[in-house]
């Protein structure tokens, strides 16, 4: 169990102040390890925590009074904690995924999601949905408490075997009992319950036609009152408005993708905020589904409230950190306590409990305590131009200790490809710079960033995506920070294929490439993709889009496909995948392997048992950093 330091703010911070350059980096272990300590929440009263720690393959799940008092331990061995939801404070949902298939209902292999909750004064854990009829034993959406005639309960959507229907189930946290609340038909999205444990709208989407609807409730029946087509970036319920009332939607205008209020009463629709197209998500009040805030990225995550007094108690936390970086992870109902993690120069990340009645900040733990202050590398916004003047927005991680002049480089460009870096302690990159590399993330075209960064992208997977980040090359050799002939490119999913077409779609660029979880063979993968859920879905028509074909286009998709360019490999490739991944097919890294070898190439092939798409496990992730740098050490030794 952490143990809580009492003092101030200034005090604690004191702690994270710069130490000796120290002969040796840390082990890999440091930074390989799964985080000391995860998933922190805090009960509704402000007067319990929870938070689950990490020791080796091992989880517990810790839970105490905010005073340090213990209240009781759960050892949740390797399973794969995804979150901890508090129900008041007599209750604690444990939120779990694990990867299995069942054929035996004709369903292929899937990250299944898992809800259990903790009675604290019964000291017992019940498994939520179990007593549902003709369901599986698992979660379609994240839970939802509510606390209804003094009672909790826990609503979620489940699967009806028997009838091919979506339902909305609610379980007594008490002894697990279930039942039915609402249902509807296959398309079925999801439903927003009110306070008081009321359905008061739903969503369904037609993957074939990409009608979505948003629906409310009128008595018996469900009117809707907005509606879109929208084959691709298909709406999503968010929450109720700021009013409560309104219901919020995320949804693509003309003007990209914003946060929307809908009028239950007349589907009229506003913006939520004037900025609203900038925000990356809303913070929603836990108690009441309110929308109170919004998450942004400036370089790293921000958060803004709509409450003058929330943003004020937001920026008395934020201020208590100066020249750090604080992030919002949970807050009590009244806003008086709240759990932030703390990251920035020469900080690995560290979790605070504050206390704004108490004035005082406790640390709750550290999430790298084997990487000291000292040798955490120097991360910074770095920007340049593509060859076509596309400006291309990044960060550049430099090595500690060493002059940025001639250094090593490692391209790390992120996953999705629909997503995108921040500021903020990356293990991976992190690892990497300690051992001598500069390393380069790059917000590539169809990168999240930005609407026009992400639409600049469309059609060009394996063209433009990928000389973006060569083009990143040049502009660091440039200007001097970088050896051009000391580069590789290492990058998991996207950044997996990426690292694949490097050294085979391109030539002279790298010297070396690690590819985790790739996409080798996109006609191939899309073939998967159809199997699994069918050729006319959103999914199909995301990765469409930035592959720049319809259906079909074997010619389109072979031109950009590294198996097909096998006999182009001049330089090594060491490719990595977990067995159990469900989103790139562990067979994606088989068949390039296999087809490289045969070619002559040189190729190293690394297979994760029990490992999914997200290095979950802490074993199977310091294994693959464990490859990673010693196929990089040995093709491109730093020094």
């Amino acid at each position: 169990m952490f143990r809580f330091i009492a003092g101030c703010v200034g005090a604690l911070m004191a702690l994270a102040a710069p130490l000796a350059a120290v002969a040796a980096p840390p082990p890999l272990s440091a930074y390989g390890a799964l985080p000391a300590i995860e998933n922190i929440a805090i009960s509704g009263s402000g007067s319990k925590i929870a938070f689950i720690t990490v020791a080796g393959e091992q989880r517990r799940l810790i839970m105490q009074e905010v005073s340090g008092a213990p209240i009781g331990v759960i050892e949740v061995g390797d399973s794969k904690v995804r979150d901890l939801i508090w129900a008041g404070d007599e209750h604690l949902l444990i939120v779990t995924s694990k990867t299995t298939s069942m054929a035996e209902f004709g369903i292929p292999e899937h990250e299944w999601f898992i809800g259990q909750s903790y009675s604290l004064a019964k000291k017992r854990v019940i498994n939520i949905g179990a007593q549902a009829q003709n369901s599986l034993n698992v979660m379609a959406n994240w839970p939802v408490v509510r606390q209804v005639d003094g009672r909790w309960y826990a609503y979620i959507t489940t699967f009806n075997l028997k009838r091919p229907i979506i339902e909305l189930q609610r379980v007594l946290l008490d002894d697990g009992r279930t039942e039915p609340v609402e249902h509807m038909g296959q398309d079925a999205e999801e439903w927003l319950v009110d306070g008081n444990g009321v359905p008061q709208a739903r969503s369904r989407y037609n993957q074939v036609t990409g009608y979505w609807s948003l629906g409310v409730r009128k008595g018996a029946i469900w009117p809707d009152v907005f509606q879109v087509e929208a084959k691709l970036d298909s709406p999503q319920i968010v929450s109720f408005g700021k009013d409560g009332h309104a219901i919020v939607v995320s949804a693509q205008t003309n003007q990209g993708r914003r946060f929307l209020e809908v009028s239950p009463e007349t589907g009229e629709v506003t913006d939520l905020h004037p900025d609203s197209g900038s925000f990356t998500g809303v913070i929603v009040d836990p108690a009441s589904r309110r929308a109170i805030g919004a998450r942004y990225i400036d370089g790293y995550e921000q958060a803004v409230f709509f409450d003058p007094a929330d943003q004020a108690t937001w920026n008395s936390v934020k201020a208590a950190f100066k020249g750090q970086q604080a992030r919002l992870i949970d807050w009590s109902r009244d806003r008086r306590k709240v759990v932030v993690l703390v990251e920035g120069a020469q900080n690995s990340g560290v979790y605070y409990l504050v206390d704004l009645g108490a004035k005082r900040a406790d640390i709750l733990g550290e999430t790298y305590p084997g990487v000291p202050p000292g040798e955490v590398a120097e991360m910074k916004p770095y920007s340049y131009k593509a060859a076509d003047g596309l400006e291309i927005p990044g960060f550049l991680t430099l090595p500690p200790g060493r002059e940025a002049k001639g250094l090593p480089l490692i391209v790390f460009p992120h996953g999705g490809p629909q997503a995108e870096d921040v500021l903020g302690f990356d293990f991976w990159a992190q690892a990497m710079a300690s051992r001598g590399y500069a390393v380069l993330q790059p917000n590539f075209r169809g990168s999240s960033t930005e609407e026009s960064l992400t639409e600049a992208g469309y059609g060009e997977w394996g063209r433009k995506m990928q000389t973006d980040l060569s083009d990143g090359v040049k502009a660091l050799a440039a200007e001097g920070v970088i050896d051009p002939a000391r580069v590789c490119i290492v990058g998991a999913s996207y950044g997996g294929y990426a690292a694949m077409a490097g050294v085979t779609l391109q030539k002279g660029v790298y010297r070396c490439a690690v590819a985790v979880s790739g996409i080798a063979d996109p006609q191939g993968f899309l073939k998967w993709k159809a199997m699994r859920g069918g050729r006319k879905t959103e999914a199909m028509r995301y990765w469409h889009r930035f592959m720049g074909v319809d259906e079909g286009g074997a010619e389109v998709l072979d031109e950009i496909a590294p198996l097909s360019h096998v006999a182009d490999a001049q330089s090594p490739i060491l490719l990595i995948h977990g067995r159990d991944d469900t989103v790139v097919p562990y067979r994606q890294s088989v068949v390039l392997a296999e087809a490289l070898e045969k070619a002559g190439k040189r190729v190293e092939m690394v297979t994760l048992d029990g490992e999914d798409h997200w290095m979950s496990r802490g074993a199977t992730r310091q294994r693959m950093l464990e490859a990673t740098v010693a196929f990089l050490l040995r093709e491109n030794p730093p020094n």
